[in-house]
């Protein structure tokens, strides 16, 4: 299995160094899709078999290649074709191979059997897109994912490719809007990469060019431990996100600092510092103490919601290396 799992990383690895090169020179904005978006779903397709069923002589070997697991994984279906998770990890890994048509089929059974799920509806859209004869994304495509972005404004691969269809339409004002609310949720290696796109749909929409990359900030930083009550680790989804804060000791107003990452990898020390303030205004550095908290949301909003998993808030002075450590271990009412 561990080959397998290898071989097929080895395979994705491939297609994407093959593709993203003329794609990017040729087409930036399919380029990028492509490497923020297009998932290794071939792996995936073990999670699904597991151990081969013994009474079916298909079955008995483990398959040696992409194709053979595929073809394992479609008589599945043919078994059990109210798999979503099957359905999803056939188009993946249709996906993964660049074989647009059937990964857009299978993510049409997908979203047929769950049709609201945003994540879903986003890979259905982009499986559609790489369909289409003209690379364009067909207008069913568009209204889900306009739909994903209504339920979830900040739904990031979502924001993306509603500003890649709006630059296909020739509308770059959308589309610079678009991204431009996508740029301050991302990393900074992803933000840098979309930063070019979202200046060229500026200028083509006659706007004032994107403003430059503000400077690493040169005051205290707070190093912040964040750790997962084992309690609760069995509530943590793959989707959820954590948002390490720090407000003034009252509690009041925007975050003079704030963090949005992945929640994994507990537990995770960061650093808080005025480069990741919202408001030039109101800095960590102006403040005498602070209070850190921590949230992991389900939503992927900022905003406390039922549901999501905090910490109990700490106030700590503000000076260069002082530590805390939050521990997330209670549910939001």
């Amino acid at each position: 299995m561990t080959g397998f799992l290898l071989g097929a990383l080895l395979i994705c690895a491939l297609a994407l160094a093959l593709v993203l090169p003329p794609l990017w020179r040729d087409a930036r904005r399919t380029a990028l899709a492509l490497a923020l978006a297009l998932p290794l779903g071939a792996a995936g397709v073990y999670g699904l078999l597991g151990t081969p069923d013994a009474l079916d002589p298909k079955n008995v070997e483990a398959p040696t290649t992409l194709e053979d697991a595929i073809a394992q994984l479609e008589r599945r279906l043919e078994d059990e074709p109210g798999s979503v998770e099957g359905w999803v990890l056939l188009g993946r890994s249709r996906m993964a191979q660049q074989n647009w048509p059937q990964a857009r089929d299978a993510f049409a059974r997908a979203q047929a059997l769950l049709p609201d799920e945003p994540d879903l509806m986003v890979e259905y859209a982009d499986a559609m897109m790489r369909a289409a004869p003209d690379g364009r994304f067909p207008p069913e495509a568009v209204a889900m994912l306009e739909k994903v972005v209504a339920g979830q404004p900040n739904h990031q691969r979502g924001l993306f490719y509603l500003g890649a269809q709006r630059l296909q339409a020739e509308k770059p004002a959308e589309a610079a809007d678009y991204w431009g609310r996508l740029l301050p949720l991302l990393d900074a290696r992803t933000a840098e990469a979309l930063r070019p796109q979202l200046a060229m749909a500026r200028e083509q929409a006659g706007l004032p060019p994107l403003e430059e990359t503000p400077a690493a900030a040169t005051g205290p930083t707070l190093q912040v431990t964040v750790a997962l009550a084992p309690a609760l680790a069995a509530q943590l989804d793959a989707a959820d996100t954590l948002f390490v804060f720090a407000r003034t000791p009252d509690g009041a107003g925007l975050p003079v600092a704030v963090k949005r990452l992945a929640a994994k990898d507990f537990p995770i020390t960061i650093g808080l510092s005025d480069a990741d303030g919202l408001m030039p205004a109101q800095k960590l550095s102006m403040q005498a103490q602070v209070r850190l908290m921590a949230r992991i949301s389900k939503s992927g909003d900022a905003a406390a919601a039922a549901g999501d998993l905090e910490a109990e808030a700490q106030v700590i002075a503000v000076r260069d290396g002082a530590q805390a450590t939050l521990i997330i271990d209670r549910v939001h009412p």
